[in-house]
């Protein structure tokens, strides 16, 4: 697996790049409100620059999506989602007797383009759902006015979004409903493991609405609640560092040329729920699958980035969905929290150029 030039690789026995575990993030003491589940809800809502009515705690991010469908479509029966970063919301759509619709990605960030969604929309669309890849908003304003157009719904899956933002506009404050779950490595966990659901918060713009919801809603636990506010309390401490580290291993990786980190525009400030890079396809000799057991031999814990596209059925050669099924196979993520360091990043980037000689 290596070649006459590369250092041997840890996966063949050589010396990982870096050594020991990665490290844990920081932990946080749970806040001590009398009531902060309240204070959770009126904290976050300030912090998007809504009413605290419009947010809602709630027990879970299924039951979150389920509602923000239930209160905000009517009459049509298809929903459109992202082919990439929305297979949460696949189990709710069709339980609630709605028809799932993919639309096209942006070729480089995922996120849900405005020709793919016009591309699929229906007279019979009842709402989009615009997601935030890792953490990256969707350009917005070209996918708005389609939207409007065609009398759509739009709601924000915001799970990996928490502190980002389009041209000054928070995420989770610019359509009917959002859905931010809580959970590890999210910057709002409320102590809840990697996979489990156990929280999120629910904002609904329609003040009524939102209110229904509270009443009759299964209520978040108080204990997630503590743990979330103070966490939310600390995200902007905890955003600044995730976004210093991105810029960091941003700037070690320039000059590689099988891999590319993601660019965004200058009107979005980015969430870095996870670091995001790709691999350039055409230089990359070497699948997905063997280049995360090589960087994890490595020791860096990196992922693939997406799951397998929705639009299951596309061929490559329909340009409606080529980036739905081209991304999967070539970003990769890597997580990100206060805890780490620059010499973190250092070793993550000399483990990058480490693998990148054995690849091209």
């Amino acid at each position: 697996m290596t070649n006459d030039t590369a250092a041997p690789l840890a996966i063949d026995g050589g010396e990982p790049a870096r050594l020991g575990a990665w490290p844990e993030p920081p932990t946080v003491a749970p806040a001590t409100d009398a009531a902060p589940v309240r204070a959770l809800e009126a904290e976050f809502a300030a912090g998007l620059g809504l009413d605290a009515s419009t947010v809602i705690a709630l027990a879970s991010a299924a039951e979150a999506r389920r509602w923000a469908l239930q209160v905000t479509v009517t009459g049509r029966r298809e929903v459109v989602l992202p082919a990439l970063g929305a297979t949460s919301w696949v189990a709710v759509v069709e339980a609630a007797g709605l028809t799932v619709v993919a639309a096209e990605g942006d070729a480089d960030t995922a996120a849900i383009s405005a020709r793919g969604f016009s591309t699929v929309a229906t007279p019979e669309t009842a709402a989009v759902v615009v997601a935030y890849p890792f953490g990256h908003a969707p350009v917005l304003e070209t996918v708005l006015p389609v939207a409007r157009e065609r009398g759509c719904t739009l709601i924000e899956e915001c799970s990996e979004a928490v502190g980002a933002s389009y041209r000054g506009a928070a995420a989770g404050s610019i359509g009917r409903a959002a859905v931010f779950a809580l959970g590890a490595p999210h910057l709002l966990s409320g102590g809840i493991a990697v996979g489990v659901d156990g929280g999120a918060l629910l904002v609904l713009r329609d003040e009524t609405l939102a209110a229904r919801v509270r009443a009759e809603g299964a209520p978040i636990e108080e204990a997630v609640a503590r743990v979330a506010l103070a966490e939310w309390r600390g995200s902007e401490d905890a955003l600044r560092a995730r976004r210093e580290l991105a810029w960091e291993l941003t700037f070690n990786l320039r000059g590689m040329r099988g891999v590319a980190s993601m660019s965004h525009g200058r009107w979005i400030h980015h969430g870095y729920d996870r670091y995001v890079f790709r691999l350039r396809s055409m230089l990359w000799k070497r699948s997905l699958e063997e280049t995360l057991a090589v960087l994890q031999a490595e020791g860096v814990p990196v992922e693939a980035a997406l799951g397998p596209s929705l639009a299951t059925d596309a061929s490559m050669t329909d340009d409606r969905t080529l980036a739905a099924n081209r991304l999967p196979r070539e970003m990769i993520a890597l997580p990100l929290h206060a805890g780490l360091t620059s010499k973190d990043m250092d070793l993550v980037a000399q483990a990058i150029r480490k693998v990148e000689r054995w690849a091209l």
